[in-house]
């Protein structure tokens, strides 16, 4: 059987987060309002489940694709890339919040350049723990800055929050992609 028509239902999922990730990013900057946003925090909660599923699905059912582990990185990079440039150009992440935003930006293309080098020296990192921690709590920030704006009471905490988890995980996707970047030294150097 041909390994791309394998995994239709983790690709399926794959690709609807990448639709999903356009659909978000398109509706939070063209028309942004109260509805909007809540529309696009559940859009992005099932971008993020689908995350979570598509992997999930493909090992219990042994129906891991070439096409799915191509896909899947990119969809993860396109929904939070795209998310957190809609949240700055709407002005949602501010000030010193663009720093750890840009800082989650720059990692994402440093390990999706890293690891395609590695993948033509037919070289795979694997991931870590601290990068599926990083992931959740970067999730958690995200969702929170695209519901912010319809949040009435307490503001200031809720920023605050969401704040501190952006600042979190920035300096752990530092701390991953210098994990990934000497992991792929050791690699290229036993090679």
């Amino acid at each position: 059987m041909n390994k791309i028509q394998v995994g239709k239902m983790p690709n399926f999922l794959t690709i609807t987060r990448i639709l999903l990730s356009v659909i978000t990013t398109g509706i939070i900057i063209i028309f942004p309002s109260k509805l909007i946003y809540i529309v696009s925090f559940i859009l992005f909660c099932v971008a993020g489940i689908t995350d979570f599923f598509d992997g999930w699905y493909a090992r219990k059912n042994n129906e891991v694709s070439e096409l799915g582990k191509m896909l899947d990185p990119i969809a993860d990079k396109i929904l939070v890339i795209s998310i957190l440039i809609a949240l700055m150009v709407n002005s949602i992440i501010t000030n010193l919040n663009i720093i750890p935003a840009l800082i989650i930006i720059y990692r994402e293309v440093f390990v999706s350049g890293l690891r395609e080098y590695l993948g033509e020296k037919s070289i795979k990192v694997n991931v870590t723990n601290q990068s599926k921690w990083k992931t959740a709590i970067q999730f958690i920030a995200i969702s929170g800055f695209i519901i912010f704006p319809i949040i009435e009471n307490n503001v200031y905490y809720f920023y605050l929050l969401f704040s501190i988890l952006l600042w979190l995980s920035s300096i752990m996707s530092i701390s991953t992609g210098f994990n990934y970047f000497r992991s792929a030294l050791d690699l290229i150097k036993q090679k």
